[in-house]
Formats: C-alpha cells, sequence, structure tokens
C-alpha cells in the first residue's frame, strides 16, 4: 500500500527546505559598497588636495598683502607724526592719524611699538627683527601672521593678519566646495545603484531560467547574448544538465524495457501453473499461494511500467474536458470491489486533465480503499469546487486507516503500512502521486469516512 503527501501546486519542494537559515551575501551591494567606498575616499583626498592648494595659494596672496601693507606702513608713518631722521619725535600710541585698516606696528630697535593700529596689540610681533621676513607668531594668546620690513634708523613695520581670519576663510571654501561635492556623491551612489542592477540584470534573468526549469524540462538553458564572464557557467550547467538529462532517460527505458520483458515470462509461467494444476491434480494450498505470488509479481511488473511511462517528460500533458460519471462507468468499479459498496457525490461533473492518467489514478485509489477497507464497508468519490476555483478530487473509504504518523511517507515507492493482512507492491500511491504532480495538483490524505478510514485528497489548480 503506497499513500504519498506531494507539494501544493506550483511550490518546488525543494526550494524552501533546502535554502539555508542564513542569506547569502548580495553582489550587488558589495558592488556598490566598492565603488561608493572608493569614491568616497577618492573624494576626501580630491577634498584635502584641493583645500591644501587653496590654502597656499590664499597664504601666498595674504603674505603678498601684508607685505604691501608694511611697505604702506613706512611710507605713512612721518605723515601721522614729525619726526627727525628715523622718527625721533614718535611717541608710542595708536595710528589712528594713518587711518589704515590694518593690524600694524612700528616697533623700535628695542622693542617697544611706536605706533600701531586699532585692534592691534600692544606688544610687538617681532620685537628685535632686524631684516625682512614673514613668520607666524603667537602674541597674547593668539596666533599671527606677520610681515616685518625694515625702516629708516632701526624701525620696522611689522603687518599682521590673524590666522583665525584664514581659517575661516579656508572653512567656508571647504564648506562651499563639501555640500556640491556630497550632492554629486549622492547622484554618483545613485546611478551607480541603477547601473550595477542593469549590468547585473543578466545573471537575474539566467538565475529565472533556472529557475523554471523542472524535472520535464532538462533542456539547455538559454540567456541571449550573456556576458563573457557567464558564459562558463552557463556551458557548465547545461553539460550536467544534458548528463542528468541522459541518465534520467537511461533510467527510464531501462525500467521500461525490464517492465515490458518481464511480463510475457510472467504470463507464460502463470499459464503453466494452471496447466500443471489441471493435469496433475495437486494439492490447491501451494499452487493457489504461487499464482498469488505470480499475480503480485505481475502487478509490481505493472507499476514500474506505469511509473516508467510518468516519469518527466518535456511535452505538456494533452489535457481536455473528462466526464467524471462516464469516466468512473468505463472502470466498472463495483467490479473492481465486489461486497464494497461505491458511491459517488460528483458536484463538478467535469474535470480537466487527461483522460487516461485519471482514469489510472481513480482505478488505482479505489484498489487501495477497498484491498485496504473493511468487507461490506463504503467507498465515496467526490468531487467538489474550491474556493479559490481550482476543483477538490477524493476518495474516501471507512476502513482500519493509517496512523497519521505513518501518512507523511505515504507515496513513497515501495512503502507499505505493515498489519494490514493485505498483499501489494508499494507503487499504487507512487503513480496517483506522479499523475498529480503532472496535473500540478496537490495531495494529502485525511480521516475517512465517520471519522475513520482514510481520505486521499487532489486539489487541482483552476483550469
Amino acid at each position: 500500500m503506497t499513500r504519498f503527501r506531494w507539494p501544493a501546486a506550483g511550490r518546488r519542494p525543494d526550494t524552501a527546505d533546502a535554502a539555508s537559515p542564513r542569506r547569502g551575501w548580495s553582489l550587488r551591494r558589495r558592488l556598490l559598497l566598492a565603488v561608493m567606498g572608493t569614491s568616497v575616499g577618492l573624494w576626501l583626498t580630491s577634498l584635502a588636495i584641493v583645500v591644501g592648494v587653496a590654502w597656499f595659494a590664499t597664504s601666498d596672496v595674504f603674505d603678498d598683502a601684508l607685505e604691501e601693507g608694511s611697505r604702506l606702513v613706512l611710507q605713512l608713518a612721518p605723515q601721522g607724526e614729525a619726526a627727525a631722521g628715523a622718527f625721533p619725535g614718535l611717541r608710542p600710541g595708536r595710528g589712528d592719524a594713518l587711518r589704515l585698516r590694518m593690524y600694524y606696528q612700528l616697533v623700535a630697535p628695542d622693542g617697544r611699538v611706536l605706533l600701531r593700529g586699532e585692534d592691534t596689540p600692544a606688544t610687538a610681533f617681532r620685537p628685535h627683527a632686524q631684516r625682512e621676513e614673514t613668520a607666524t607668531v603667537r602674541v597674547e594668546g593668539e596666533f599671527w601672521r606677520v610681515h616685518v620690513r625694515p625702516g629708516p634708523g632701526g624701525v620696522t613695520a611689522q603687518v599682521a593678519q590673524p590666522m583665525e581670519e584664514r581659517l575661516d576663510l579656508l572653512e567656508e571654501m571647504a564648506e562651499n566646495l563639501a555640500w556640491p561635492a556630497l550632492a554629486l556623491l549622492a547622484l554618483l551612489g545613485l546611478l551607480s545603484w541603477l547601473l550595477i542592477r542593469r549590468l547585473l540584470r543578466p545573471l537575474e534573468d539566467t538565475a529565472l531560467r533556472i529557475d523554471a526549469k523542472s524535472p520535464h524540462d532538462l533542456t539547455p538553458v538559454q540567456a541571449p547574448d550573456p556576458p563573457r564572464e557567464l558564459q562558463p557557467i552557463l556551458a557548465a550547467l547545461n553539460a550536467l544538465l544534458a548528463r542528468l538529462a541522459a541518465a534520467l532517460d537511461g533510467e527510464r527505458r531501462f525500467t521500461a524495457d525490464a517492465a515490458h520483458e518481464l511480463r510475457t515470462p510472467l504470463a507464460a509461467l502463470r499459464m503453466r501453473v494452471q496447466l500443471i494444476e489441471r493435469e496433475l491434480k495437486l494439492p490447491d494450498t501451494h499452487l493457489r499461494q504461487l499464482r498469488a505470488d505470480l499475480d503480485r509479481c505481475t502487478a509490481l511488473v505493472e507499476g514500474l511500467l506505469a511509473l516508467a511511462r510518468l516519469e518527466p517528460q518535456a511535452e505538456p500533458l494533452a489535457r481536455e474536458a473528462v466526464d467524471l460519471e462516464a469516466l468512473l462507468d468505463g472502470l466498472d468499479l463495483q467490479a473492481q470491489a465486489p461486497g464494497v459498496q461505491v458511491e459517488r457525490a460528483l458536484a463538478v461533473p467535469r474535470l480537466r486533465a487527461a483522460p487516461a492518467l485519471l482514469a489510472s489514478a481513480l482505478r488505482n485509489l479505489v484498489d487501495n480503499a477497498v484491498r485496504y477497507g473493511r468487507e461490506g464497508g463504503r467507498v465515496r468519490i467526490e468531487s467538489a469546487r474550491l474556493p479559490q476555483g481550482g476543483t477538490r478530487l477524493a476518495v474516501r473509504d471507512d476502513g482500519t486507516g493509517v496512523p497519521p504518523g505513518q501518512r507523511a511517507r505515504l507515496g513513497e515507492r515501495f512503502f507499505r503500512v505493515l498489519g494490514t493482512g493485505q498483499t501489494g507492491n508499494g507503487l499504487g500511491l507512487s503513480i496517483v502521486a506522479r499523475i498529480a504532480a503532472l496535473h500540478g495538483a496537490s495531495l494529502r490524505f485525511e480521516d475517512g469516512l465517520d471519522g475513520r478510514g482514510l481520505s486521499v485528497v487532489l486539489d487541482f489548480p483552476p483550469d
């Protein structure tokens, strides 16, 4: 006895079960991170280079301005305070008379500040400088960039600029550069994502084509204009599919040929047993058992031959609208089940299927229900419309049934429930399961009539 739980129509049994609990890493995500990481790194480097170049360029300009300012201070200082020779009458104090909007000092040789601009420190920037130079100094807790120009009598004109002003300018420049660059980076990220997704489209298309393959279709995977990097993978996969198709085809031919060749000697052997029984008039017990064994071998061969014919085929099934009443009448189920009441409850009179395969499935289901039911029991064949639009076909009995723990194995080849006291080869429901799979129908098992026995339920998808 063979009873099987087949996956629902359209569901690949190996897809969810074989999936790893971890999701694999994404090539698209890694490419995007690599591109964006490299771009950000290069952007930061280029920004640092631009800011550095801008810093040195602006520093040179500011230093030139300080140099010109020191020259201007030397020219205007005598007009601010009358002095003989090298500003001998010049007194320390602020240089309001110069009216210069800059940080400047006139520093005596001894380091005293003789004249300074507004907001300029009272401490000399370079107290004892005697030659022209430009330097960075710290005065009164603040850093200054100062240019020193010697004047007459050892007096030096020192013009400075706070480093904070230069840094503020540099910060403003960097900020003005950063926002457009960030916008360009965001645009680069979007374009990179779109381009990577588009460039990896052949991988996704090929994956869909591979996923569409099934035991019915082991033809080579055809990908239009695949990239060179994908071609070796496709070639290896197609070679594997070709080897697998050849192996399956060889197995089907072997099974079919062996089953076909065994039918003739088994039939001849049964005939010889009948002749021996007639002519020698031997005791009937052993011969009856021999006939039963031969019948079992014949049924096994017939089952193997049927499974070989039902193995995956590339051609689609030729379906038509089957009249269930006429099909059941043609099977002559009452003759197949003497002493058992066969009932029909066909709410859906027609089912779109392959007639020969549907007849084989019903014959096996009724044979199982009668064989493993109870003497004088009932077998009911039902059809009903499913809420989602498909059709349900069920064969129910009121026999001993199958324990729920063993129902998951129903349909495995050569699996039989022990303790039934019935002969069988364990291929009946394997054939039914294969026919259901070819039709895209789901196969499951429930309790039978009146809460006992077994129900075999096939849910066919909508036409």
